[in-house]
């Protein structure tokens, strides 16, 4: 995999989104009931969906002055995951390719998981980004609760089993959570008479940033995944992870400065 080249910095309408995403971040991280924790994560995703619906209208309608690619321009960034070998890595990879599958980034993944490289426009890598970050801290958060309850010892089971597999159903849900939040908003943002559907808007972006990531991308072979090597998997700590996952138990923690994750 290839390092990335320097970023050029988002237009003032990418910014005003970015920040927007980020209150509603910290507002579910700062309530203590978990459905209000739940609504913001979801109208965060919402709105990341809507604003690339508007971003590729914007581009049909301008088309015919040359502008599209000019305007916004089709990138990859590399993102640190992780020191090598550190606890809870190639979960966090998960957790960055769902978060980046609901928002048009496809990745490439280091080969030991210590860094992602998302393909796709500024905009699109910005929210990723700090709604990964957000959740990756929450993540660990959910998790740490849990067992400083002692519930892996209640169970018999080793802690970093019980760990792994906590972020096993906890990745899915959250992913999933995503997802239906990001069918909701196509299904909601309106279009012009005339105009092509938002599903539409986002198939045809979704071919384009494709198409870049072919041409860009120097990876080879495939990410094994969070679960190679492992030999056990706790049904009971999947299960938690799961509950968490659904009711957006987040926890409060601070959202981190760029490229910083908790352990």
């Amino acid at each position: 995999m290839s390092a990335a080249p320097e970023m050029s910095e988002p237009a003032p309408g990418e910014d005003r989104l970015v920040d927007r995403i980020g209150k509603l971040l910290a507002q579910a991280e700062g309530t203590d009931n978990e459905h209000e924790a739940s609504a913001f994560v979801e109208r965060a995703q919402q709105l990341a969906t809507a604003y690339a619906v508007d971003l590729e209208l914007a581009r049909a309608r301008q088309q015919s002055k040359q502008s599209r690619g000019a305007a916004e321009p089709l990138v990859q960034e590399r993102v640190e995951v992780g020191a090598r070998g550190k606890r809870g890595n190639r979960h966090r990879v998960l957790l960055y390719s769902v978060v980046a599958r609901a928002n048009d980034v496809l990745v490439n993944v280091a080969h030991d998981s210590t860094y992602v490289l998302g393909f796709g426009h500024r905009a699109d890598l910005d929210v990723v980004e700090r709604l990964w970050a957000s959740l990756a801290v929450q993540m660990v958060a959910a998790a740490q609760r849990r067992m400083d309850r002692g519930e892996h010892r209640a169970a018999g089971i080793a802690g970093q089993t019980w760990r792994l597999s906590f972020y096993d159903g906890w990745v899915q849900t959250v992913g999933e959570r995503l997802q239906a939040a990001r069918e909701r908003a196509v299904e909601l943002t309106p279009t012009s008479s005339g105009e092509p559907t938002a599903a539409l808007v986002l198939r045809d972006k979704s071919e384009r940033v494709q198409s870049f990531y072919s041409q860009t991308s120097q990876a080879r072979g495939s990410w094994r995944g969070p679960w190679s090597g492992r030999t056990a998997v706790s049904g009971p700590a999947l299960a938690a992870g799961q509950a968490d996952g659904h009711r957006a138990d987040l926890g409060q923690p601070r959202l981190r400065q760029r490229g910083q994750l908790g352990a």
